[in-house]
């Protein structure tokens, strides 16, 4: 007999970064939110501090301290991604020279727009059997006295999955969360292959070694593109291009 009663609720942690700024120059070009999706954030955590110890690297993971020296721990981040299981990644790729934003008065009312959309569509993404209910862990960013985050989330969400499916969400420094770091890291990868593509850099050197890493993990030739990609135990990776 069918069971037509309420799929079982699981409990999923988002961690969510930026790169680049809505309201900075259109020259900049591209704006991403990235969102991981863990199950098991444990897991993801500790081989990250185990990845630190090990190599002895007490700082912080980020995208723009990539150097030539530090490589090495930088494509070791990468393959523990690969090798933590339950996760995926999602982000939005904006093209500013196609999403003008004019006014900053309202930088922040599209930031939580766009936030809104990545969050919403990633829970229950390809899944069936069970009702995701997610708690959002967010890099600090500055906002006014009236930002309305977490409110156009919830409602962005209870319009999309019909259900309060928001358990909460709260501001974090980045160096306090390594789930936060591994986004920024593959968050900053994805918006280098589009600055490469439109030809805002050049793409050379240790981040160009690093995003070749990444692309040969995912199996694919370039990064910038919309897509969606299915790891081989079921994780996804998924780029969404804000038209």
């Amino acid at each position: 007999m069918d069971n037509t009663g309420p799929k079982p609720r699981s409990h999923v942690f988002g961690f969510m970064d930026e790169t680049g700024l809505l309201h900075g120059p259109a020259t900049d070009r591209v704006f991403g939110l990235g969102l991981l999706i863990c199950q098991n954030p444990r897991e993801l955590h500790r081989a990250i501090i185990t990845l630190k110890n090990k190599r002895s690297f007490h700082r912080e993971f980020k995208f723009s301290d990539v150097s030539k020296q530090n490589l090495r721990v930088y494509l070791e981040l990468i393959d523990v991604f690969f090798e933590c299981t339950n996760n995926r990644f999602h982000c939005l790729v904006v093209d500013k020279t196609v999403f003008k934003v004019n006014d900053k008065q309202k930088y922040h009312t599209i930031y939580n727009k766009l936030a809104a959309k990545l969050i919403a569509g990633s829970i229950d993404y390809k899944k069936s059997r069970t009702s995701e209910y997610l708690t959002v862990l967010a890099d600090d960013v500055s906002t006014s006295k009236d930002d309305k985050f977490e409110k156009i989330i919830r409602e962005a969400i209870k319009k999309k999955q019909r259900r309060n499916a928001l358990f909460g969400i709260a501001r974090l420094e980045s160096h306090a969360v390594s789930e936060i770091q591994i986004v920024d890291v593959l968050l900053g990868l994805v918006a280098y292959s589009y600055k490469i593509k439109h030809g805002v850099v050049r793409g050379s050197g240790a981040r160009l070694r690093l995003l070749k890493h990444l692309q040969r993990k995912l199996n694919i030739q370039e990064l910038s593109s919309e897509q969606v990609l299915k790891l081989a135990r079921g994780e996804i990776f998924q780029i969404i291009e804000n038209k």
